[in-house]
């Protein structure tokens, strides 16, 4: 306010033109008066960055925790599942030979080439059930390696990003009086 008074005195005259023009040269010359005083030292500035940093760095070891988090999660899921692709395999065997065994017992020399040929028929079924399940569980595995890395990627991204931001909000703040009065 006193600005804008003192503004106005210096316009000279108590006339309505005289005072608006007076408000408006005090009011610009109390704006430059406190962007000046609000200007950060350059000491302040390089701190600043400094934290600035820090929170990048803190960002991206976030980031990276969250993507080891899902390796180990992915690695552990495919050893559950590849332990339960095994174990069912192995009892579907078990039940193929003992099935075998049982028909064997019963029957007489002239089907044992029958059952031969029905175990062997049921063996590679199940192999091939095998092999597709574990194929299917090493191509889930690596999505979810591949969906890890992406996630890293975009917070990679992120960081950096907010890191530009903040930098450049911080080159745009005055670091003297006067780029702050006249900035």
């Amino acid at each position: 306010m006193t600005f804008i008074v003192g503004g106005a005195m210096a316009i000279g005259g108590a006339s309505l033109v005289n005072i608006a023009a007076g408000a408006t040269l005090g009011s610009m010359i109390g704006s430059s008066l406190a962007g000046g005083f609000g200007a950060q030292t350059k000491g302040e500035a390089a701190h600043k960055k400094y934290l600035a940093g820090e929170v990048q760095k803190e960002q991206m070891a976030l980031v990276g925790d969250v993507k080891k988090q899902a390796y180990e999660e992915a690695g552990s899921q495919f050893r559950g599942v590849q332990r339960d692709i095994s174990m069912g395999t192995g009892t579907g065997i078990r039940d193929i030979s003992t099935s075998a065994d049982v028909a064997r017992s019963q029957s007489g020399l002239a089907t044992s080439g029958t059952i031969e040929q029905k175990t062997a028929t049921q063996t590679g079924n199940l192999m091939a059930k095998y092999k597709s399940d574990m194929t299917k569980l090493f191509e889930t595995r690596d999505l979810s390696r591949t969906q890890a890395d992406l996630s890293y990627r975009k917070g990679e991204m992120s960081a950096e990003e907010a890191y530009e931001s903040t930098l450049t909000g911080l080159e745009s703040t005055p670091t003297t009086f006067l780029e702050g009065a006249f900035g």
